[in-house]
């Protein structure tokens, strides 16, 4: 079975990136050593879970990490510091207006 998997790197930081498989119809985040892989909805949910910090919960660590997420997944949770969380909205943030952008770009001919 062939997959066609052309993947477009949308924005990329110090500790990560976010990219777009146009076979696959999803948005990778990978963060530190944390890969996430969405759906164009859930991106957005996800988007909106962080900035209303739903699902945070406060975990001070001795490794300087202080908020916990939990996943669905038993006993898989996802630590972060007060940075990383700001620095993984920015570059979710600046991939939706590139999304937005191109979206309106492709349905206002010129």
């Amino acid at each position: 079975m062939h997959q066609n998997h052309c993947f477009r790197t949308l924005t990329q930081h110090p500790h990560g990136y976010v990219g777009y498989c146009e076979g696959c119809l999803t948005y990778n985040i990978a963060y530190n050593n944390i890969l996430l892989i969405f759906n164009g909805d859930d991106y957005q949910y996800f988007l909106e879970m962080l900035h209303e910090r739903s699902n945070l919960v406060s975990f001070p660590t001795s490794h300087g990490k202080e908020l916990l997420m939990r996943s669905p997944v038993l006993n898989l949770s996802i630590i972060l510091s007060e940075t990383e969380l700001e620095e993984l909205i920015e570059m979710m943030e600046e991939v939706s207006l590139i999304v937005e952008a191109q979206r309106i770009l492709n349905t206002h001919p010129q």
